[in-house]
């Protein structure tokens, strides 16, 4: 993957900070302090100054928060350096989740979750976190294996300033290992009597031309792997909800933002991600995930059928079950009963 040396848009030397919008840009790690210090690096180079970055660590227990502390106050003096050549404040490292006193100025906030409570819990610590400071206007939750374009965080601003009705926007993901090509267009749509979901866009070339318009009309939620939300949403719909441990979690907070009825979705195609796709949970766009992802998917999915859409559990169970069905015809038979135990609430088994 090869992302732009620098700003791909002009940034005026001492332009204050504080002229834009505030955004907090929240990373969640889960063993993985390589790809997270890549994102983190990533992140620290936006040509959008006005940020604050949370980085939580939901127990990992390999390492990975001193690990990721260490090499965040090695990177920050160039970082810094970098950012006041631009105009920008630097950021100030910090290892409490407290905004009181604050300096001004940006901060850089690391921080335990104290547990693994999944994706949801995780990135609710740090949303939490950084919603302690009023002037946060918006929240871009990313995954750990995404790094981001230096203009993508200004042009997503920019949309959400113009068009007051969208609440959560998505970006132009691309695959990280092949960068030419599209994994999503802001997000997926949601085939409810199929009980699935599927990408927009997926395997488009980067520069194919896009009908912004004609995506978010097919929008039923903004991936999570990057997620641009207003916080006038969370304030009025909540944060995601924490009872999925993993996946899902994205479509059931639009679907609740959708219900309030004030926001819709949005998608912003200058803003630009490149995903490394599954590198924490083994899961995959085109290979068979591992049975953690798979028993994790299938709980998570029917969770949110039995919420939201009750009715489609006619459909979805008889389609479990002949796939089901095809997993013990291939070979694949302990991921066959691990869905069946998923979609019925049982425990993943622990071998």
């Amino acid at each position: 993957m090869v992302l732009p040396d620098g700003p791909t848009t002009a940034v005026t030397a001492g332009q204050p900070a504080m002229a834009e919008p505030r955004v907090a840009v929240v990373i969640l790690n889960w063993c993985r302090p390589v790809e997270t210090m890549a994102c983190l690096r990533s992140v620290m180079r936006l040509d959008h100054g006005n940020i604050d970055v949370v980085v939580c660590d939901n127990a990992s227990g390999d390492g990975s928060l001193e690990r990721i502390l260490s090499d965040a106050a090695e990177a920050l003096p160039g970082i810094n350096a970098e950012r006041q050549a631009r105009g920008f404040a630097p950021f100030a490292l910090h290892q409490t989740p407290s905004y009181e006193n604050a300096a001004s100025g940006q901060r850089l906030t690391i921080v335990p979750t104290g547990r693994n409570g999944g994706y949801a819990f995780g990135n609710n610590v740090g949303i939490r976190i950084a919603l302690q400071d009023p002037r946060i206007e918006h929240v871009w939750v990313l995954n750990n294996d995404t790094q981001v374009d230096p203009a993508s965080l200004s042009h997503l601003v920019t949309l959400m300033t113009q068009r007051p009705d969208v609440g959560i926007c998505g970006a132009k993901v691309l695959y990280a290992s092949e960068n030419s090509r599209v994994q999503t267009l802001g997000g997926g749509h949601f085939m409810p009597w199929r009980g699935r979901s599927i990408q927009i866009g997926e395997g488009l070339a980067a520069d194919a031309p896009v009908d912004a318009a004609n995506v978010e009309a097919q929008l039923s939620y903004v991936n999570g792997a990057a997620a641009f939300v207003r916080r006038a949403v969370i304030d009025k719909v909540g944060y995601m909800n924490e009872g999925y441990f993993l996946y899902w979690e994205e479509i059931d907070w639009a679907m609740r933002m959708r219900t309030h009825g004030q926001y819709r979705l949005g998608f912003c195609p200058d803003a630009r991600v490149y995903h490394q796709v599954g590198s924490s949970t083994g899961s995959s766009d085109h290979d068979i995930p591992s049975l953690g992802s798979t028993y994790w998917m299938t709980r998570s999915k029917f969770r949110f059928l039995r919420l939201h859409r009750p009715l489609t559990l006619l459909t979805a169970y008889p389609l479990l079950f002949r796939t089901v069905l095809k997993e013990m015809r291939a070979g694949r038979g302990p991921r066959g009963r691990i869905m069946l135990r998923a979609a019925f609430g049982l425990s993943m088994p622990s071998k």
